[in-house]
């Protein structure tokens, strides 16, 4: 007979940080983090809102996001900091972001935590730690289709001619631009939380057979090793490395028969940083090369299986009268045509793309094949 299952009593003591020390640990050696993930992981987020206090132990003042405009950051910084919450406020921020295509709850979450922890340090006597929300995000496109003439602003060459340059590298100077004015100049460290192709730092990946630029690579080249990168389990594009990455997690003292094993670790000593990367296209040194994982991150942290991703969830009441106008005109700008959208219209493309999210994910990795032999057969016969 097979060994029974050790009880969690008998199970040996992990050596691993949880996700949110380690978190914590690595922000607290580094200037600038780079936190990189996919848009809209229900899971992540509330994982974030959960690792604020552990910041705040560190001493990392700043959280620094794209998910609000820069140039509302007036508005963000009397949101974290009122006497009173004020909800109305909170969504208008995302409405300035993409109008009426980008308003999810968990990224308003974020926000009311990093509020509710500032409360809580008001009542501090003293060594307070506030945290103050850093907002990166910068518009790539014309947002009054009066100016568009019945193009579309998604095309590429408006975007590139409206920012006088490529606009995923123009956002990458912006976010570097932001984060110098805001934090490198005070000597504060940050926590930046972007989408995962903005967080590289040593890696340049390749788009089209020509290089790209992210704002992590911006600063890794003026900072060294005062900035680095951590990924989320899952959301490098790279399918065949999150298999390699659960299986051995699954062999692993801390896996066996535990499907709840979360933690965060350094890559460059542990058995993970040796994970093959077959899909990433990029090098570390100008010339192409075989990749692994402790090339494309500093640190991993490993939140449950890519299976068990949810999607993030629609703020209520999102477009009101007073800023449907400007919602509506921003979409028509992305999706012109001669009449107004009505707010039904746009609800339902609100709908729409929140069920979209996981669409844009990279891919599950594949199920194992059945066995094709002549015991398999009898088997699906049996059945």
């Amino acid at each position: 007979m097979p060994p029974e299952a050790p009880t969690d009593d008998e199970r040996p003591t992990s050596a691993l940080q949880s996700p949110a020390e380690y978190l914590g640990d690595i922000c607290g050696r580094h200037q600038i983090v780079m936190l990189g993930d996919q848009v809209g992981v229900r899971q992540h987020l509330e994982f974030l809102v959960g690792a604020l206090s552990e910041l705040a132990d560190q001493g990392i003042a700043n959280l620094a996001w794209e998910y609000t405009n820069s140039r509302r950051q007036a508005e963000l910084d009397a949101l974290v900091d009122a006497p009173e919450w004020d909800e109305r406020a909170c969504a208008d921020l995302f409405v300035d972001l993409l109008g009426a295509g980008f308003g999810y709850q968990e990224y308003a979450d974020v926000l009311r935590a990093v509020w509710e922890h500032n409360q809580a340090e008001q009542r501090r006597d003293a060594d307070r730690r506030p945290i103050r929300m850093v907002a990166l995000g910068l518009p790539t496109y014309v947002e009054d289709p009066a100016l568009l003439d019945g193009r579309s602003a998604a095309e590429e060459g408006l975007r590139n001619w409206w920012l006088g340059g490529h606009y995923r590298d123009m956002s990458a100077f912006h976010a570097a631009s932001v984060l110098t004015a805001e934090v490198l100049r005070s000597g504060e460290r940050a926590l930046v939380y972007m989408n995962v192709t903005a967080t590289t730092t040593r890696l340049v990946e390749w788009a089209g057979g020509k290089p790209t630029t992210s704002v992590g690579n911006l600063l890794w080249r003026w900072m060294g090793d005062g900035c680095r990168r951590v990924v989320i389990h899952g959301t490098i594009a790279d399918t065949a490395a999150t298999e390699r990455v659960e299986e051995l997690v699954s062999r692993s003292p801390e896996g066996r028969g535990n499907t709840e094993v979360r933690f965060g670790l350094d890559l460059a000593a542990s058995t993970l940083g040796s994970v093959a990367m077959t899909e990433v296209t990029g090098s570390t040194d100008g010339a192409e090369s075989s990749l692994r994982l402790r090339d494309v991150a500093d640190g991993y942290i490993y939140l449950g299986p890519r299976e068990a991703w949810e999607p993030t969830t629609l703020i209520d009441g999102l477009i009101t009268d007073d800023n449907f106008a400007s919602a509506e005109a921003r979409y028509r700008a992305l999706d012109p045509r001669p009449e107004p959208y009505s707010r039904d219209e746009l609800e339902a493309l609100r709908c729409s793309g929140q069920e979209e999210l996981a669409e844009a994910w990279p891919p599950l990795p594949e199920p194992p094949e059945e066995p094709k032999g002549r015991f398999a057969r009898l088997r699906r016969g049996d059945s």
